[in-house]
């Protein structure tokens, strides 16, 4: 007895952060594969900032994985609307090299997910920066000016 319970522990250790209610799901949930990608999004971000760079690129990433029992993205894909060769290939590239290092938690079964990213590129008039008069008192009425 007191083995089959050493046994235990030390599968729920190797499973890292899980518990027996978390090994019992069959998948991840929604808010799960959230909460666990939150510290690859700044990544994904630089991957599309960097390398989406055309004219037609439209703003909208969509990741695709299928996500093994052991936590480990066993297939990925992309859509990226607008974005076009040579583009393309360095976001693919650059996405790519990024999946070996995501992780999630351990699951009975494979998750399949899409997480989704909307990026806004703004050219709002008037927007600044102001040249100013530069004195540490503020600048008098009138004498403000604009670049």
């Amino acid at each position: 007895m007191r083995r089959g319970s050493l046994l235990v522990a030390i599968s729920f250790a190797l499973a890292g952060t899980a518990t027996a209610d978390d090994l019992d799901r069959r998948t991840l949930t929604a808010k799960e594969v959230s909460t666990y990608f939150e510290p690859y999004r700044p990544a994904v971000k630089a991957c599309y900032i960097d390398h989406a760079t055309n004219k037609t690129a439209q703003g909208t990433l969509r990741l695709e994985l299928i996500i093994h029992r052991d936590g480990k993205v066993q297939r990925f894909g992309y859509a990226a609307p607008g974005v076009v060769k040579p583009w393309s290939d360095r976001l693919d590239r650059c996405l790519r090299a990024l999946v070996p290092t995501w992780s999630f938690p351990v699951r009975k079964g494979f998750t399949s997910a899409v997480i989704p990213f909307t990026f806004v590129r703004t050219h709002a008039p008037d927007a600044g920066p102001y040249e100013s008069c530069w004195d540490p008192r503020g600048c008098p009425p009138g004498k403000e000016k604009r670049s």
